[in-house]
């Protein structure tokens, strides 16, 4: 196992993809070649027909990730001076626009879940507001610092604002302050509350009741909402008539199934 490899542990259960962040030393912080690790991962899920949902977590009960290393980025701005280090980033930033599921995810029409078993802040924070579900175990808390170290959060705020109301979206990220696992899931920012330790068995059984469903309806849905979101009600509608799910074999498969009285009989199911 390469070093990169180890930094992202995966595993493959029939037609899900689980990745664990394995960098518990550093809260799963993304650093060292996790990210990159990430970005590759999200292609393996992408381009592979046989996976249908992914897990996203991190290694140990402490941290889901705690976003950017900032050891890392202040050894890189001690070496190349901090104008200069900064200068590196952006470039690096601008040059390409990287597969990612905090930014990406809605160019990625199949369903991903985050199982939150732990700290969740800042680009951690905003990894999780990409994915499609949240489950978060009853200590973890989400939340956006950026402001008390003089920056802010460049990724997700809109889809912070989404998911809660405006004046819950501007509390977090102005006071920086972290909310608790109840108050993620009344706000939306998670789905549900599960016991410590139990995010990814909770995922895993989410996953596979998806996977009992024909992938093309998982990717039309995933694909219909977040194309139609903010667009005039009448272009939405006009955009439910493309590829229309029921034109294909699935759909009439599901509808003699339904008609008989009995379960379709999806792959997998």
């Amino acid at each position: 196992m390469t070093e990169t490899a180890s930094l992202l542990l995966k595993e493959r259960d029939e037609g899900i993809f689980i990745a664990r962040m394995n960098r518990p030393e550093r809260m799963n912080a993304m650093g060292g070649g996790l990210r990159e690790a990430l970005e590759d991962a999200w292609f393996e899920f992408r381009d592979d027909p046989q996976l249908k949902v992914m897990i996203i977590t991190g290694v140990g009960d402490r941290a889901f990730c705690a976003g950017a290393d900032l050891r890392e980025n202040d050894k890189k701005a001690r070496e190349l001076g901090a104008q200069s280090a900064q200068a590196l980033i952006d470039a690096q930033r601008g040059a390409v626009i990287a597969p990612s599921f905090t930014a990406n995810n809605f160019h990625l029409y199949k369903p991903v879940i985050a199982a939150i078993n732990g700290w969740c802040l800042a680009g951690g924070c905003e990894m999780a507001l990409g994915c499609d579900l949240r489950i978060i175990e009853r200590h973890a808390k989400m939340g956006l610092p950026e402001v008390k170290r003089g920056m802010g959060a460049k990724a997700t705020t809109h889809k912070l604002h989404f998911l809660a109301h405006l004046a819950s979206g501007l509390e977090i990220v102005w006071t920086g302050d972290p909310v608790t696992a109840q108050r993620a899931v009344e706000l939306g920012l998670a789905n549900e509350v599960v016991e410590t330790g139990q995010s990814v068995a909770r995922a895993v059984e989410i996953a596979r009741a998806m996977c009992h469903r024909p992938i093309t309806y998982l990717q039309y849905h995933k694909e219909r909402v977040f194309q139609s979101v903010g667009v005039p009600l009448a272009q939405a509608l006009a955009m439910e008539q493309r590829f229309p799910p029921h034109h294909g074999e699935e759909y009439r498969r599901g509808l003699q199934a339904s008609l008989a009285s009995r379960l379709p009989g999806w792959p997998g199911h």
